[in-house]
């Protein structure tokens, strides 16, 4: 999961975004902003995992969140020549949040502009214990350090019951083998999107 960790952050240096007002967002902001990229990698990229096209649709602009296309410049420096999409997501009182999609290498992230540590765990524990996935998947905690001044964290998504067979149907095997996700957070201004989440699996064309 390092290698899926490092191939995503190796651009950010590089990556610059316009800024939606220049001002430290608050407590409430990060947390509203944190279960808005959580909500998105569940319903976008974990219930579409190993199907492109149902991914790229549910992250449609007339969709449940409302993505549009990023400029391109903002696509070409979160791809880094790889092929693949990039859509950004603004609500008003919010950060920004980039949807990330590889065209070849199952890589599916979500950025968040602003995010928090605790909140991103908690909002994930609660999308397997009692949202979305509830009854679909387990989270399984692997690892976290501090890396380069960012909170990573690795962990195991383990796929059981109807997620396990939408999986299974999806991906022609039984469905049951492991996710790998990885989740960053970094202190405000080390990076111009601070929290990400990503998980990876061969995709269907």
């Amino acid at each position: 999961m390092r290698r899926l960790f490092f191939l995503l952050t190796l651009s950010l240096s590089a990556v610059a975004l316009p800024a939606a007002a220049q001002r430290v967002p608050d407590h409430a902001t990060r947390d509203a902003t944190t279960r808005l990229a959580v909500a998105a990698l569940g319903r976008i990229c974990l219930l579409n995992l190993g199907d492109l096209n149902a991914t790229l649709s549910a992250a449609a602009p007339g969709g449940e969140f409302g993505f549009v296309d990023a400029p391109p410049d903002v696509a070409a420096a979160f791809l880094q020549e790889r092929p693949g999409f990039v859509r950004v997501l603004r609500r008003a009182g919010m950060g920004a949040i980039l949807l990330v999609v590889g065209q070849q290498d199952g890589i599916c992230s979500i950025w968040s502009e602003y995010a928090d540590t605790n909140a991103l765990h908690g909002y994930l524990l609660a999308m397997v214990d009692k949202g979305g996935l509830k009854g679909g998947v387990h989270l399984l905690p692997l690892d976290a350090k501090e890396q380069d001044g960012m909170r990573v964290s690795d962990y195991y998504l383990m796929p059981t019951g109807w997620f396990a067979r939408d999986l299974g149907k999806r991906l022609a095997e039984d469905g049951g083998k492991p996710l790998a996700l990885v989740t960053s957070v970094s202190p405000p201004g080390l990076r111009p999107m601070e929290g990400m989440l990503a998980v990876s699996r061969a995709l269907k064309q």
